[in-house]
């Protein structure tokens, strides 16, 4: 038996139990009466036994009927219970969306969007991962998470990986690095000093300053160690940490200065911008979803929603 033909006779058959009468089923399934009778038929051919008695009072189950009744009832039950799940899916009023990225987007980009999304569809679920960029592609790839925020042109100074590929780039972010540190620092008080009278800091004055960075190797570290590099200011790495959320604690109590994402540092924070000349700083970030991969209804509408704000970040 083909499955929706299966159903339907089902459906004919518990129907024609429950009523009692012929014509009783008809009236519930909406159908005519050769139309139910036909079903009918050919169930109990397809199971190959009676299933009904036609009596004088009506139609009643067969012992095999009776057999049959209750695992079709429970058949429907469950095809039932799937209809409902899928609706619940299909117009959002459930569902997870599996999110991942590196510092940047988990402190500045996804918390926002999430509240935002909700707000519209609050029954959706969301899981969110901070991980390194390769980590974070990868689990794009094997269907892990349904979307990440990851640094563009990894690796690109050794030519030799494509950690892009097998991915769809659905957005470009552009993301801005700035050097800050605490109002009271040394470095914060030139600064202004220096402002007050039109001008900024200059490289040499980063020559020793304790800085807080992320582990050798990360993109952002990378950026940071060229731009220095090439400016030739030596600062000094005291502290390695993981989480912008953490380097930002550590300027906050002026233990020293670090290079953050603009995007990372929330309103009120107790921090200073500290412009240096010719130390300009970014990165570009890029919203991935997996190639060839169908995704839930839920992560779907948050990736059309996410590109959109982001289009609209940019033309502002």
């Amino acid at each position: 038996m083909s499955e929706l033909q299966d159903i339907y006779r089902l459906q004919a058959f518990v129907a024609v139990v429950e009523e009692g009468s012929l014509a009783a089923a008809v009236k519930k399934l909406h159908l005519t009466q050769p139309a139910l009778s036909s079903r009918l038929k050919l169930l109990e051919e397809s199971l190959n036994c009676e299933l009904l008695d036609r009596t004088g009072k009506g139609m009643r189950p067969t012992p095999m009927g009776r057999l049959v009744y209750r695992q079709a009832v429970e058949i429907l039950r469950r095809m039932e219970d799937i209809q409902k799940t899928m609706d619940r899916h299909l117009n959002l009023g459930e569902g997870w969306v599996h999110l991942a990225g590196g510092a940047t987007p988990v402190a500045g980009i996804f918390p926002d969007a999430i509240r935002d999304f909700r707000a519209s569809f609050p029954k959706i679920r969301f899981t969110l991962q901070e991980l390194d960029s390769h980590f974070a592609i990868e689990m794009v790839r094997d269907g892990s998470c349904d979307c990440a925020i990851v640094s563009q042109n990894l690796n690109s100074r050794r030519g030799t990986d494509k950690p892009l590929s097998e991915v769809d780039v659905l957005a470009t972010i552009q993301d801005e690095l700035v050097l800050v540190a605490a109002p009271n620092h040394p470095l914060a008080v030139a600064a202004r000093d220096l402002r007050a009278i039109g001008k900024i800091l200059l490289p040499m004055h980063l020559n020793m300053q304790d800085m807080i960075l992320p582990e050798v190797g990360t993109p952002v570290r990378e950026i940071v160690d060229w731009g220095c590099h090439r400016l030739g200011a030596r600062p000094r790495v005291a502290m390695t940490l993981n989480s912008a959320q953490s380097m930002l604690q550590m300027v906050e109590r002026n233990i020293g200065v670090t290079v953050l994402s603009r995007m990372t540092i929330p309103p009120g924070a107790s921090v200073e911008i500290i412009p240096v000349e010719g130390l300009k700083m970014q990165r570009e970030l890029v919203l991935i979803s997996p190639r060839d991969r169908a995704l839930m209804p839920a992560a779907k509408k948050f990736l059309e929603f996410l590109c959109l704000r982001l289009k609209a970040n940019l033309l502002e």
